[in-house]
């Protein structure tokens, strides 16, 4: 009997021992959690929707603002005895950032090429083509991919990959058609005013040749410089 109440005190004992450790520990983890928290006057505030939409927004807007730029081109699809370049200049209307509605003025310049000279000095004949004097045209632009390139740390050249359609009035050398116009590249925004735009346009119509009428596309590289006004509205 005496050793069964030993045995008692010993486990009461055991169990007020582990009771104690156990409110000691909690004490501590209690005093851990507390010092992570943040004083109430002192909470940092949740980034709203409108402020990730602020961070990965543009870093100029296009938002209802006009463009001005001048180009140069060189069409690589003509025919072999000519040589064709051409100069312009287009105004744009930026109606947001993904659609933009522009009008372009263009003269082409045209000489014979090393085949065509060739061609003229033995046998002194000109080749049978109707080359292009002068365009206008209208054209829908369609913005569809956004990025940035960053060349050094402090350098960075923001851009879109465009397509547009077109449709005008071109001058050639023997009467004046209805043309269409395919053309896509990308631009590139230095700052909040400069734009750059390297892209190919496809040009068709068709065109009078002596044996007849003939289908003729003209795909022109070109280089094009702008100026963007005004800032910009983020809505």
């Amino acid at each position: 009997m005496k050793n069964i109440i030993i045995g008692l005190i010993i486990i009461s004992s055991s169990n007020l021992l582990f009771a104690a450790e156990n409110k000691q520990s909690k004490s501590a983890l209690e005093k851990q959690l507390e010092s992570l928290n943040i004083p109430s006057d002192k909470v940092t505030p949740v980034v709203s929707e409108e402020k990730i939409y602020a961070v990965n927004a543009r870093y100029s807007s296009l938002n209802k603002r006009f463009e001005v730029t001048m180009f140069g081109g060189n069409n690589f699809t003509g025919d072999s005895h000519i040589d064709s370049t051409n100069v312009g200049g287009t105004l744009r209307f930026h109606y947001n950032s993904r659609f933009s509605l522009g009008y372009r003025y263009t003269e082409y310049f045209n000489k014979l090429s090393e085949a065509g000279q060739t061609l003229y000095d033995s046998k002194e004949l000109l080749p049978d083509t109707d080359y292009a004097i002068k365009s206008t045209e209208g054209f829908l632009n369609v913005n569809t991919i956004y990025g940035k390139l960053r060349f050094t740390q402090n350098t960075i050249v923001y851009f879109d990959h465009y397509v547009s359609l077109g449709y005008g009035e071109i001058a050639l050398a023997r009467d004046e058609v209805q043309f269409y116009n395919l053309d896509t590249g990308f631009s590139f925004w230095m700052g909040k005013h400069m734009s750059a735009r390297v892209g190919v346009r496809n040009e068709f119509y068709i065109q009078q040749k002596l044996k007849g009428k003939e289908n003729a596309h003209n795909a022109q590289g070109y280089l094009e410089l702008g100026y963007l006004f005004g800032e910009g509205s983020r809505i």
